[in-house]
C-alpha cells in the first residue's frame, strides 16, 4: 500500500536524523493493531523501530508508561527516542522469544506463578504517576460490546440484531457491567497474554512486557484472566481455577474466594466476547485470517462461564444455537 511506503520512507528519514552511523533496516512484522515493527542493525547494536500511526495508536501514552515502568524497575519495552507527531519510536531490542514460543503443558503453571508478581507490580502504578489513564467504565464497555455485536454476531454469524436478541444482550451487558464496577480498580495492562510477554534468559526474572499502550484503570482480575484464559492457549479448567485462587490468596486475601471467582469469570467473559469481535474484524476488515483459528478457544471460554451461572444460561443457549458449529470446542473441559 502506498500509505505504508510513504510512512516507511518517513520512518527511515527520521532514523537517519537520530542514528549517526549507517544502519540496515528490516521489517519484522505487524501485529493485531496498525503498528509495524522493524529491526535496525548498526553493526554494533540492534534496535527496534516502531511505526505507530497517530490516527490509531497512542504513542504518547506508550512512552509515558514505558518510563513509569522503568522507574519502578518493571522490565518493559524501553523507548530510546520518539517522534510523537509522526508516531515513530526507537526501542531497545529485546529479541524474538515470546512466552508463546516456550510455554507448554509441563511448564505453564511455573511460568504463570512466576508472572504473578509482575501482574501485581504493574497494578501498583497509581494515579500519582500522572498517566491520565482512561477508566474502564460503562461507556468503554458499551463500545467494546459493539465490536462483538457488529463483527461477530452481525458479520461473522450473519445474524440480524432482533429485538429479542438485543434484550437478551442488554441483560448480559448489565450483569457484566456490575461485575466490572464492583471490583477494586487498578492500573491494568489490558492485553496480558503469551504474545505480549518477551523472554530474555539473561535476566531474572526473564519476562519483559510489551504492547502496554492500552492500559487503563480497570477491574483487578482483568490481567489475571487475560493470562490464565489466554485466547491463544487452553489449559485444564481445574488448573486455571487453582492458579486464580493461588493469586487471590497471595495478593488479595481479603476478597472471598466466591467473589473472586465470579469477578474472574465475568471479566473473562467480557474480554472474550470482545475478542470474538476483534478476531473477526481482523479477518473481514484487515485481511488477517490467522486469528480465525482461535475462535474455538474464545467461544469455549464464553460458554464455560455462561453455562456456570443460571442468569447467563439463556445467553449460553443463544451462543450454542447460533455460533458456527466447528467453532465450539471442548478441549478446555
Amino acid at each position: 500500500m502506498q500509505i505504508h511506503q510513504d510512512r516507511a520512507e518517513k520512518l527511515e528519514n527520521w532514523l537517519n536524523s537520530i542514528i549517526e552511523t549507517k544502519f540496515k533496516i528490516t521489517a519484522i512484522s505487524g501485529d493485531a493493531s496498525f503498528r509495524r515493527y522493524f529491526r535496525v542493525n548498526t553493526g554494533e547494536q540492534s534496535l527496534i523501530a516502531v511505526d505507530a500511526p497517530p490516527a490509531t495508536e497512542n504513542t504518547s501514552l506508550f512512552v509515558q508508561l514505558s518510563r513509569a515502568l522503568q522507574a519502578r524497575e518493571i522490565a518493559a519495552s524501553k523507548v530510546i527516542a520518539c517522534d510523537l507527531q509522526n508516531g515513530f519510536m526507537l526501542q531497545a531490542d529485546i529479541g524474538n522469544l515470546h512466552l508463546a514460543d516456550v510455554i507448554n503443558q509441563a511448564n505453564y503453571q511455573t511460568h504463570y506463578q512466576n508472572l504473578f508478581p509482575l501482574i501485581n507490580k504493574f497494578q501498583q502504578l497509581n494515579q500519582e504517576q500522572d498517566l491520565n489513564l482512561a477508566n474502564y467504565n460503562e461507556a468503554m464497555l458499551t463500545t467494546e460490546g459493539q465490536i462483538f455485536l457488529e463483527w461477530y454476531v452481525k458479520r461473522h454469524l450473519d445474524f440480524q440484531h432482533t429485538e429479542a436478541f438485543l434484550t437478551l444482550y442488554k441483560k448480559l451487558e448489565s450483569i457484566i457491567t456490575k461485575a466490572f464496577t464492583c471490583q477494586p480498580q487498578r492500573v491494568i495492562h489490558r492485553d496480558f497474554h503469551c504474545k505480549n510477554i518477551m523472554l530474555d534468559t539473561a535476566q531474572s526474572p526473564p519476562y519483559t512486557l510489551i504492547d502496554f499502550q492500552g492500559a487503563v484503570h480497570g477491574p483487578i482480575t482483568y490481567d489475571l484472566v487475560s493470562l490464565l484464559r489466554d485466547c491463544y492457549l487452553v489449559w485444564p479448567v481445574d488448573a486455571v481455577t487453582q492458579l486464580s485462587e493461588l493469586y487471590r490468596a497471595q495478593y488479595h486475601p481479603q476478597i472471598s474466594t466466591e467473589n473472586w471467582q465470579y469477578w474472574f469469570d465475568l471479566t473473562g467473559l467480557q474480554r472474550h466476547l470482545k475478542c470474538l469481535g476483534i478476531f473477526c474484524r481482523l479477518y473481514y476488515r484487515d485481511n488477517k485470517a490467522d486469528y480465525l483459528k482461535y475462535l474455538p478457544n474464545v467461544l469455549s471460554y464464553c460458554l464455560q462461564v455462561c453455562q456456570r451461572y443460571p442468569q447467563l444460561r439463556e445467553f449460553a443457549h443463544w451462543l450454542e444455537t447460533h455460533s458456527i458449529k466447528n467453532e465450539i470446542t471442548t478441549n478446555a473441559k
